[in-house]
């Protein structure tokens, strides 16, 4: 090894030549040195000081023919001893128990205890599938930095290539969609990435127990209570139906697919192996290779579709979920988990139970149906149809906006209603302008359309925060609504009255800050009421409340990026609303006279506004753009995992997804941010777990193409 790093070090000193350690690259693994090794030690050096351009993906390539003509499962000439068959794990949540058949797989290279990149550090086998394994690791870099909990999930590549980079781009396309499904009930996707020939996943990490572990045996076994069946049944289709709004099918949802935490949350986990929904502006694109062959199949929860070899769809989804719903409720596999097309060639039909209410078999034979177009066509109206909700016909739809509107007309006219332009609710399909001001029912968040534009992210070269520097351009080529207000506590309870949570514990200011267990975000402000922003909240709690918001409205809701927030923040100006600091009380409700008051000592505006902690959304001044408190009140959570500085900083309105996601990036200042914070570009980190009273949110809306 101390010859590698020899050779690299020259090379990278101009001494040797990329063909000198090319020819080294065949004389070690030629003498038996491991390629895997020499590959973590070639990334350990370039991370520690970069080689010249080019060379780390030469060297790469080099290793992976060498290694192709050396280890014969590359080669495709090993004989059948050698074969390697998936071996069941009582104790993974990921078995083939579900009837899947097994699939020929190459052992990836690494076992318990292994280090990928010098950095995760496998500690034990959870799962298996037929295409990966799934391994619980700790992250020493957090280990270092002292993070609480520096657990993650590793999913390594088990399913054979021909071609090794082709399984990488596979890992690449898959993660690079699956970092969009921020879900509750979806486990978070961290990063795709690469240790010599292993290919792997970093993912949040489970504590609980598979799906398939909980479910009773038979009809004979104690039933799962009824109330927590469904409740199961209700998260798995919140997450299929998020997920299929961003044109991502699951395409091998079972219960050991499912994960409940030993905090009764309830994570679809495995998108993995899912089939992505091309779009329609996709269509003229190449259709990939690997979509057609990276597959999986589990008999009992294919749809008849997906047995014979038909495109994925939504509805293929929704048969797995019905097969589950049903097995949950009637305590057995709706077809004696026969595979969906022996069970259409042998007629048979959805039995009924006696465990089972008229609305809720009906439900169920919509979802198993055998023919796609007569299945129930998403998971929400599943859901509905299980639940018993009718649905509302035009006449009721419209009725309600009518209603909607005279609710709104009302507020206004008694005065409760602040400082915003009226809005009416929409109608479905209603046209979105710039300016535009606008519900999507009425009790949900305001919002006001913002026009496409570029403007200057970051901070002057003059300014002595180094982590804002540089400014750059950043342009924003698509139209979006953002909330006028922070969400308030009034629309988060709505939220919370459908998904109860556990949310108890906050850190509070006092003279100085302090968890109190007894605070959380209904009683996190004195005197506080529903128009007072929500805080005590925390990332997942705000990127849940969006989630929910939009399986209410079939809108897309979401946290803005860091470059969304900051152009919204900014109102189309490079200064603050204030030319002078007295001024800045009646725009911004920050650490003010008012607050010194309480705290001497603090540093502050010397003008009052009369509030020491957190305001009504609307009290102060809004910006150029009519939208409030995007200073002070309430810092508010946005996407982005928390980068230093802006190196390599996206450009294009995207968030940053690839950086420290433990913690979160947080943007505006609140009642307790000092002077020389409150501005668009501060920046700020917390813990993505942190809850505290003067933390909050808004959220952004995406614009349909007209």
């Amino acid at each position: 090894m101390s010859q590698w790093l020899w050779i690299l070090r020259r090379l990278r000193d101009g001494a040797a030549t990329r063909d000198e350690v090319l020819a080294r690259v065949d004389e070690l693994l030629g003498c038996g040195h491991n390629a895997d090794m020499l590959s973590t030690a070639l990334y350990e050096e370039h991370d520690r000081s970069p080689l010249p351009p080019g060379t780390l993906e030469a060297i790469e390539q080099r290793m992976y023919r060498v290694k192709e003509q050396t280890l014969t499962h590359f080669d495709g000439s090993r004989d059948d001893g050698d074969k390697t068959q998936l071996m069941g794990n009582p104790d993974a949540t990921q078995l083939l128990q579900d009837g899947e058949e097994p699939v020929e797989t190459w052992r990836a290279p690494v076992e318990v205890n292994s280090v990928l990149l010098g950095r995760f550090k496998l500690v034990q086998l959870i799962g298996e599938g037929g295409m990966s394994n799934v391994y619980k690791a700790i992250d020493l870099r957090k280990v270092e930095a002292g993070a609480r909990d520096p657990h993650l999930a590793v999913k390594v590549l088990t399913v054979r290539f021909d071609d090794y980079f082709s399984s990488l781009s596979v890992m690449n396309h898959e993660a690079s969609k699956l970092q969009t499904l921020t879900h509750a009930n979806i486990v978070r996707v961290i990063d795709c990435d690469r240790d010599g020939q292993t290919v792997f996943m970093t993912m949040e990490y489970l504590d609980g127990k598979s799906l398939k572990l909980r479910m009773p045996k038979n009809r004979a076994d104690a039933q799962m209570p009824r109330e927590e069946a469904m409740r199961i049944i209700a998260s798995i289709a919140t997450a299929l139906e998020f997920a299929h709004r961003k044109h991502i099918v699951h395409g091998d949802l079972k219960p050991g697919n499912v994960i409940v935490t030993t905090g009764n949350e309830v994570k679809v986990i495995d998108f993995g192996i899912a089939r992505f929904l091309r779009r329609p502006q996709d269509e003229g694109e190449p259709t990939e290779d690997w979509e057609r062959n990276f597959s999986a199949l589990t008999p009992p929860y294919a749809s008849p579709e997906m047995h014979d070899g038909a495109e994925a769809d939504p509805r293929d989804d929704i048969y797995a979920l019905a097969s589950i719903a049903y097995e949950l409720l009637a305590g057995e596999h709706p077809f004696l988990r026969a595979a969906a097309n022996k069970a259409r060639e042998a007629g048979m039909q959805v039995p009924q139970s006696k465990r089972l209410r008229a609305h809720e078999l009906r439900a169920l034979e919509r979802g198993l149906h055998f023919d796609r177009d007569k299945r129930t066509r998403s998971a929400q109206l599943f859901l509905d149809d299980l639940n018993g909700k009718k649905r509302r016909s035009v006449q009721q739809v419209a009725m309600w906006t009518a209603l909607g509107v005279l609710a709104l007309a009302a507020a206004i006219f008694a005065g409760r209603m602040l400082k915003t332009t009226p809005a009416l609710v929409l109608a479905p399909n209603a046209p979105l302008t710039e300016g535009t001001v606008f519900r999507d029912c009425p009790t949900c968040p305001l919002m006001r359309v913002l026009a496409p534009a570029t403007f200057e992210q970051g901070t002057s070269a003059d300014d002595a925060l180094a982590f804002e520097k540089p400014a750059h351009a950043v342009t924003i080529a698509y139209a979006m609504a953002a909330g006028i207000n922070e969400i308030t506590v009034g629309e988060f309870a709505e939220f919370a009255k459908e998904y109860p949570r556990e949310r108890k514990g906050c850190e509070t200011y006092d003279g100085d800050w302090g968890m109190r267990a007894a605070v959380n975000w209904r009683n996190a402000a004195p005197h506080q009421n529903a128009s007072y922003p929500v805080t005590c909240v925390s990332w997942q709690d705000a990127s849940d409340y969006a989630s929910w918001l939009s399986l209410r409205t079939n809108e897309t809701y979401r946290l803005p990026s860091a470059s969304e927030w900051e152009y919204l923040a900014r109102g189309g100006t490079k200064e603050l609303p204030w030319s002078n600091p007295a001024e800045a009380c009646a725009s911004a409700n920050a650490a003010d006279a008012t607050a010194a008051e309480r705290y001497p000592g603090w540093s502050a505006f010397t003008c009052s506004d009369n509030f020491v902690e957190a305001a009504p959304v609307g009290s102060f001044a809004p910006n150029a753009f009519g939208l409030s408190d995007t200073l002070g009140n309430a810092f508010e959570w946005v996407q982005d995992c928390w980068r230093d500085d802006y190196s390599n900083a996206p450009v294009d309105g995207s968030a940053v997804l690839d950086g420290n996601c433990g913690e979160r990036e947080a943007r505006g200042g609140s009642w307790f941010t000092t002077p020389a914070f409150v501005r668009p570009g501060y920046r700020n980190r917390f813990e993505a777990g942190y809850r505290s009273n003067a933390l909050g949110f808004r959220l952004v809306r995406e614009i349909k193409k007209q």
